[in-house]
């Protein structure tokens, strides 16, 4: 068994949740965090021992913004074709992680990752949509609780706005506080055929005074933008245009990926609009001055390289933590994982960071990871299994499922090709009917051809991940000492994806999807 976590020098074997807890100690945070209004005797308290903070006055709300399908192409990460004011303050009040990146690269399997602080992988999670009908069903380990159990039984008020599709089965009145749908609609989500899971209504404004709440919300991001350029028109903003836009070098550049990339930055313009809302009700509720607001995407955005892969642009996301007097402005240069939000909340909570946790505080003086690992195997109807391994300069991706191209008939360009058969408006159908024309080449036809063992990209000379350096003999050593950390990587998870999938998990996805989308040569066997 592998005896080191990457990114991590303490040993570790398989998950155990019997091992002891890791301390994280407010006052060691020198430069990057600090809590203010806790009373002396409070944080002698926690750092000196395991109790819990007393005074839950002094604890701070924690507010997770979540925002769906998003790249972070936003004035605090250096890009300014479409204003972001209001992201730009918070960025300015908080701490701007200009590097971090997803456990995987669609939205379920990130989801199981930062509500419970483990990688998809180690707990079976990893496919998208798994585990929420009765024939197939996937449990976390004994004892193991997710992120709102756990600063719930610390006395928290916990609720989630948003959808909640972890990937494993339990009961959400375990997780959230308040919020939660009826108990009639929640029994029969029991059987869900698409397992998009719930929504509630919770709100910070429901919590009784004097008690700290940590909450879960979502804003649109990528999605839903047919009439964004509308909707910014009532808002006053002027959208940006496909004419405005630089196409990465991994795409042809076509009217409609242009306007792909165009709807992109509009959601971010109304992203900003949103982000902006949410504050200013903070603030006139009188919650600002005690919340540490936590804003994230699930993954990067949904262009066609990007969600569902593990390439650069699929896993890089926006994360900004920030909170009026308690976080302590800066910028971070550093390669983190996205899921280390998990244990960055227990910090804040005060309640103390199980060991087993792949999940590390980002606010410890001795945070350091210097390779960040994602994963990706099912999405929705087709099977894949990629893996990831990311240092601050190279990235290597290993492909397992070498009978199928990388870009296969999935699930976005399935409903794009009822849509726009003809390709004449998404980029998905526009693209493959230009290779089926025979008028693309290079990496733009790379994903329909036959797919590589492995690939290599130089972040620094090449950001758009265009040129595949391994079979580049100049970069062997960078390869195999890649290979390795991610060979490390599969052992020491007991990757879950290396396993044949249970009839029952086959059956799942049969009955919910129409056969002719059923593509992947597992559901023929």
């Amino acid at each position: 068994m592998f005896g080191g976590s990457p990114g991590c020098d303490k040993p570790r074997a398989c998950v155990s949740l019997d091992r002891p807890y890791r301390r994280h100690h407010i006052m060691s945070r020198v430069g990057r965090f600090r809590v203010c209004s806790i009373p002396i005797c409070v944080l002698a308290l926690f750092v000196l021992s395991s109790c819990s903070v007393s005074d839950e006055r002094s604890r701070p709300n924690i507010l997770w913004i979540d925002i769906d399908d998003q790249s972070p192409w936003y004035g605090a990460y250096g890009d300014d074709l479409v204003a972001t004011p209001n992201l730009d303050a918070l960025a300015e009040e908080g701490v701007v992680f200009e590097r971090a990146y997803a456990a995987n690269p669609v939205c379920a399997p990130s989801r199981s990752a930062f509500i419970t602080g483990y990688y998809p992988i180690r707990l079976g999670t990893h496919d998208m949509r798994s585990s929420r009908t009765l024939g197939h069903q996937i449990h976390l380990p004994e004892g193991m609780q997710t992120i709102p159990e756990m600063v719930r039984s610390n006395g928290y008020e916990t609720y989630n706005s948003h959808k909640d599709d972890y990937n494993f089965v339990y009961d959400r009145t375990d997780l959230y506080s308040f919020g939660n749908p009826s108990a009639e609609v929640l029994e029969a989500a029991k059987n869900d055929r698409w397992g998009k899971g719930l929504r509630g209504t919770g709100h910070w404004s429901e919590v009784p005074e004097g008690r700290p709440f940590f909450g879960q919300m979502a804003i649109a991001g990528g999605k839903s933008v047919a009439d964004i350029e509308d909707e910014l028109r009532v808002l006053g903003v002027e959208p940006v245009g496909p004419a405005d836009v630089r196409v990465p070098a991994q795409y042809p550049d076509i009217s409609q990926v242009r306007q792909h990339i165009a709807d992109h930055y509009n959601s971010i313009a109304r992203t900003d609009y949103q982000v902006g809302e949410v504050i200013q009700q903070l603030k006139d509720d009188g919650r600002w001055g005690n919340t540490v607001v936590i804003l994230y995407s699930d993954h990067g955005s949904d262009l066609p390289r990007s969600k569902e892969f593990v390439y650069h642009e699929g896993l890089q996301v926006p994360l900004i933590i920030a909170g009026p007097g308690l976080i302590e402005p800066d910028r971070r240069g550093e390669i983190v994982n996205l899921m280390d939000i998990s244990a960055t909340t227990l910090a804040l909570a005060g309640v103390e960071v199980p060991e087993s946790m792949d999940a590390m505080d980002l606010f410890t003086s001795d945070y350091h990871r210097e390779y960040v690992y994602s994963s990706a195997d099912r999405m929705s109807n087709v099977i894949d299994r990629v893996r990831s391994v990311m240092g601050e300069r190279f990235h290597y991706i290993r492909n397992f499922k070498l009978d199928r191209p990388l870009f296969n008939w999935g699930h976005r360009e399935m409903i794009a090709s009822m849509n726009d058969p003809e390709g004449k408006n998404t980029s998905f159908m526009a693209m493959r009917r230009m290779y089926e024309r025979g008028e693309l080449e290079g990496v733009h036809a790379a994903p329909y051809g036959e797919r590589v063992p492995e690939e290599l990209y130089d972040l620094y000379a090449d950001p758009d991940e265009a040129v595949n350096l391994a079979e580049d003999p100049d970069y062997e050593d960078q390869l195999s000492k890649m290979r390795g950390l991610l060979d490390d990587w599969i052992i020491d998870t007991d990757d879950k994806g290396q396993y044949p999938r249970s009839a029952a998990a086959m059956q799942e996805v049969i009955d919910r999807m129409p056969p002719d989308w059923l593509k992947s040569p597992e559901y023929i066997q």
